[in-house]
């Protein structure tokens, strides 16, 4: 049920109830708002949280946490606490307050309760709860009644809220209107009002009213006034506010003054997680001296990727959890230092480089890193070389032999099966289809490749190189006369600093640094204060597009583009940081995703593109709309080009003894007609005629003239330029941004950053960052069978793929490398199955041995 709805209720009832004209009730049957919340610093909406929930029951949920206040004040009618209540809860609540009435010589109690619920958002909050009393209701009636209102803060400048008492007894009923206004945006300076009319007063003629203000000049201390009609006259009454929070205890002190300046009396209202942050001092500071203390990061054996399971799941890291955890080391005052295990770690290629960068940011603002490993390749080190300090298992070791790309080619397997293979392919490098149509690699395909090896080896080599103090000559040394290093190895080559093991890494600290573990608490998020900025907070969405550009796979066009063009007109949403990690494949849902791009930005949404491993082909066609394009010196990115092939039965049906006739009408009918075997699937029966060659040609060749001038349009580039860098061409990052195709190295972290400064967001506004596709909730068991022991065709290569058919490895952030016939890992049979199911229709794809041996399993 929307706020409106609730407004209207409230207002119904208000119209029903002040129909009729009757005489003022001296005393309401139920605690009055107008004497007995002299204990609120400002009205119910605006202060919030438990002690407002007792006038406004909505207020129980307009906090972050669940929370318990208590208050009272000093009229002395009694020995002890005369005025008195305490109310806690969040969703559910429960509040009471206690009154005395009467002299000092003839006086009573009266105990005020409330029980209700609450649900709702920073936006806007509804609660409802039904009141009750004890005591001596007999001296001051008291009723049953039922409680409820709303408070609505759709923006950081203004609250609004609304509550009402209805008697369940009578016709009573007591109406609580109040409004805040920040003219800032932010909490230094708050003004409010109030106005209170009962069910037997005319609306807008005989209510009571309220002001005041509140001023912040440093968070945690809260200085205000509030006046308000003095009930049953015209004069007026006010109260001082003076608060002070520290961490998360808030205690205000609220004298009241009458008409005449003469002190009537003092409230307190002690708050526990109060709804604001306390005041700017290091809450964590040691009473004799400094500590020192390092943080502990366990990822020994861990995966990071950029999805997780959210529950039931150790092995994976998300790496904006990471990011939340290495951003709040950085910037703690009482962390020395930061010791992170990365024995049996497993991390993509771009994350490397991230991950390295974060370490920079670490030395950068004072703290000591120190790395741990057991065994380690060429990539893992060089995010480890970056520490100040490396140990290694004794029985540990290098693996650094080099780089290499290689490939293997299918077309003398093809000729033996007795199957045929059409390459569609008129671009130089686009060489995706080589692996079916060549038994060797072309010189264009061989230049590219050298170029990927080339810059990759000397990113990682010149990395580790100068983090160990060492020239890039020397490092090429270690390599080739060693490439396997045991730990003796490494810490004579002065790539290591100690032979150790991580759970010997505490009593190193306390001997060697005098210090010890800092509390793993840090992982937590910063608390969203809901007061600290009213309204809902504004919102980037990380959009992964990672995988296969498929419709309902890999990058799901489908599902992706429709969420991204919901985000246009969502007025949360500032800008959109898109993750591109894709080696292309099916152009529809590279070019929906694009469309829903250009929406984007053209609504003044500012669309950050974050390149992972590989953004090629169709990856590039999902990056090169973006606002920003940010890559990494370890991506492959380009492939502006188009490809396709065409497999068909060149004797493999004969070879089998099998025959198959058909029967049509259409001059080219027959092409998309198979030859069918048993529990294998079919493979199309005839190669492509000379007329339909020219065809596919013309398709591809105007794809690739479109693609080319999309590019242009996006990158602000002319097409001559574009055309110079495409033919299918693969570039490393830093090629691309020489060439114009992609704008600077960042991190994913950057791209957030980037996107929040594009969008214009104030440095005050509270942004969240959300994921999407949305973390799925744990890992389903596997039900599948293994895999076939024989292969065939099927469906056009079927066998080849068939367990890519079965299951989405995008799906699920720990697809392994699953080994298929003809030594074809996951990412082949996808390749395969792309080109296949193409039925000779242009994709724009990389082919997936690209990537370096040992990474493909990430990705």
């Amino acid at each position: 049920m929307s706020r409106r709805i609730y407004l209207l209720i409230l207002l119904s009832i208000l119209v029903l109830n002040t129909g009729a004209a009757l005489a003022e009730r001296a005393v309401m049957p139920f605690a009055d708002y107008r004497s007995e919340s002299w204990y609120l610093p400002q009205s119910p909406s605006i202060t919030s949280g438990p002690a407002a929930s007792f006038f406004n029951p909505a207020a129980w949920s307009m906090t972050d946490k669940g929370a318990a206040d208590f208050w009272f004040d000093d009229r002395d009618l009694r020995s002890g606490l005369d005025n008195y209540g305490l109310s806690f809860g969040r969703g559910l609540g429960f509040s009471m307050n206690t009154t005395t009435f009467g002299t000092p010589t003839d006086n009573y109690k009266i105990y005020d309760y409330l029980l209700g619920f609450s649900r709702g958002t920073r936006a806007g909050t509804f609660g409802m709860g039904y009141r009750w009393a004890n005591g001596e209701t007999q001296r001051t009636p008291r009723e049953q009644a039922l409680s409820a209102g709303f408070i609505s803060r759709s923006n950081p400048y203004a609250t609004f809220g609304s509550s009402a008492v209805w008697s369940l007894e009578s016709g009573a009923a007591q109406y609580v209107f109040d409004l805040g206004i920040r003219p800032f945006g932010r909490p230094w300076f708050t003004v409010f009002g109030d106005y209170t009319a009962n069910d037997d007063q005319a609306f807008f003629q005989d209510g009571y009213w309220g002001a005041g203000f509140e001023v912040r000049p440093v968070s945690g201390l809260h200085l205000g006034l509030k006046a308000r009609q003095q009930l049953g006259t015209d004069e007026m009454e006010y109260s001082a506010t003076i608060g002070l929070t520290l961490k998360s205890l808030n205690v205000t002190g609220m004298p009241r003054f009458d008409q005449n300046d003469d002190h009537a009396s003092t409230s307190y209202l002690i708050r526990t997680n109060p709804p604001f942050p306390g005041l700017p001092i290091n809450n964590k500071a040691p009473l004799f001296g400094k500590r020192t203390q390092y943080y502990p990061i366990n990822l020994e054996n861990k995966v990071i990727t950029y999805q997780k399971f959210k529950y039931f799941d150790d092995t994976h890291v998300a790496w904006l959890d990471l990011l939340r955890v290495l951003e709040q080391v950085r910037d703690n005052e009482q962390i020395n230092g930061v010791a992170i295990n990365m024995a049996g770690l497993k991390v993509r290629s771009s994350l490397l480089w991230e991950f390295r960068q974060k370490i920079d940011e670490l030395k950068a603002s004072g703290k000591e890193v120190i790395i741990h490993l057991d065994r380690a390749g060429s990539g893992l080190y060089y995010l480890a070389s970056s520490a100040d300090r490396v140990t290694m298992d004794p029985l540990g070791g290098l693996h650094m032999p080099g780089m290499v790309l290689s490939r293997s080619y299918l077309k003398g397997t093809l000729e033996k099966l007795g199957i045929g293979f059409q390459a569609h392919r008129y671009f130089k490098y686009k060489s995706a289809v080589e692996t079916l149509s060549r038994d060797n690699m072309s010189e264009a395909d061989r230049e590219q490749r050298q170029r990927i090896v080339d810059v990759i080896y000397e990113t990682l080599r010149d990395g580790m190189a100068q983090s160990r103090n060492l020239t890039s000559d020397h490092m090429d040394g270690i390599i080739d006369e060693l490439g396997e290093l045991t730990t003796k190895d490494a810490m004579a080559a002065g790539l290591i600093d100690a032979s150790a093991r991580w759970d010997q890494l505490g009593q190193w600290l306390e001997s060697e640094r005098q210090a010890s573990f800092a509390p793993t608490l840090l992982a937590r998020a910063p608390r969203p204060y809901y007061d600290d900025q009213w309204g809902p907070n504004l919102k980037i969405p990380v959009v992964y597009a990672v995988g296969e550009c498929a419709m309902d796979t890999g990058i799901k066009g489908r599902t992706t583009s429709a969420y991204l063009r919901s985000l246009v007109n969502d007025p949360q949403v500032a800008a959109v940081v898109l993750r591109a990690d894709s080696p292309g494949g099916d152009p529809l849902p590279s070019d929906l995703i694009t469309d829903a791009v250009i929406q984007l930005k053209k609504a003044g949404k500012p669309v950050i593109v974050s390149q992972g491993d590989v953004a090629a082909s169709g990856g590039y066609w999902i990056s090169m709309e973006g606002s920003q394009i940010l890559t990494t010196p370890l991506t492959i990115t380009g492939s502006i080009g188009v490809i396709s092939g065409w497999l068909y039965d060149d004797g493999l049906a004969a070879k089998a003894g099998l025959t198959s006739e058909s029967v049509s009408r259409g001059a080219h009918a027959d092409l998309f007609s198979n030859v069918s075997f048993p529990f294998l699937g079919g493979i199309p029966r005839r190669p492509k005629n000379e007329m339909e060659l020219a065809r596919t040609e013309t398709t591809i060749r105007n794809m690739y003239v479109d693609f080319v001038a999309a590019v242009a349009t996006g990158r602000g580039l002319t097409e001559e330029a574009v055309g110079e860098v495409a033919q299918g061409r693969v570039w490393m990052g830093g090629d691309a941004i020489e060439h114009g195709l992609c704008d600077s190295f960042g991190s994913l972290s950057d791209a957030i950053d980037l996107a929040r400064l594009q969008s214009g967001v104030q440095d005050w506004r509270n942004v969240d960052v959300v994921e999407y596709p949305p973390r799925p909730m744990f890992k389903m068991p596997s039900m599948m069978p293994g895999l076939p022991s024989v292969f065939g065709i099927g469906d056009r290569v079927n066998a080849f793929v068939m367990r890519s058919l079965m299951t989405d490895p995008q799906a699920m952030p720990d697809a392994p490398t699953i080994e298929l016939p003809l030594g074809l890992d996951m990412l082949d049979a996808q390749y395969l199955r792309h080109i296949n199911e193409a039925s000779g229709q242009p994709v724009m794809m990389v082919a997936p041995d690209l990537l370096p041996d040992g990474w493909r399993q990430l990705n």
